[in-house]
């Protein structure tokens, strides 16, 4: 099976592996005019790889049917990137920071990633991942991530989103970001699709 791509792009947010494995897809859908009060924002631990990983399967599967060749959403095994990622999670700690959002009862919403910026990315800090659970899309759980996010970062932003990704695009320019003309191919041929393109983001 061809290698799994990393998130950056879509806002996780683009699909470039080099420093983190989902930078740039992100599935949040835009904001809602309000915030469920019993929202908690925490930190991740190594041990909720395998449900995170569950939801980011999830959440490509419903925002990326269409724009993704079907035969890479299919072969995504959830199990599979959390025992692939845990290494790499606890030697970027300290780079990286992940957020989960959960209601009351624990239910798993939405995962943000973010950290230090990837060498010749430039701004202060660069914006991973980003998935809402596809159910909660519009109930502010996105924005309430990247709000999180932005109070833990001093500078600006980057962050990468297919250009097909109109939905995440959207959510980000309400979030104060914008196109700065920088661009990248996320080639998809291996799975019999096209070479897609990502732009990149940033907010200062």
């Amino acid at each position: 099976m061809p290698a799994r791509h990393s998130d950056s792009g879509h806002s996780d947010s683009g699909h470039s592996d080099s420093g983190h494995p989902d930078s740039g897809h992100s599935a949040a859908g835009p904001p809602a005019a309000g915030r469920d009060a019993r929202e908690e924002v925490t930190e991740m631990t190594e041990a909720e790889l395998p449900r995170v990983m569950r939801l980011r399967a999830r959440a490509w599967a419903a925002a990326y049917d269409g724009l993704v060749p079907a035969a890479y959403l299919g072969a995504m095994d959830p199990e599979a990137d959390a025992r692939d990622r845990a290494a790499w999670f606890r030697e970027s700690r300290g780079r990286v920071t992940d957020l989960l959002a959960r209601d009351a009862r624990g239910e798993l919403l939405g995962w943000a990633s973010f950290g230090l910026p990837r060498p010749g990315e430039g701004p202060a800090g660069e914006l991973f991942a980003l998935y809402a659970a596809p159910e909660r899309i519009g109930t502010g759980v996105g924005r309430a991530l990247v709000t999180e996010v932005h109070t833990r970062v001093a500078g600006p932003v980057a962050l990468w989103v297919l250009e097909g990704n109109h939905r995440a695009r959207r959510f980000y320019e309400r979030a104060g970001y914008r196109a700065d003309g920088r661009h990248r191919p996320d080639d998809y041929r291996a799975w019999g699709g096209p070479v897609l393109r990502e732009l990149r983001y940033v907010r200062d």
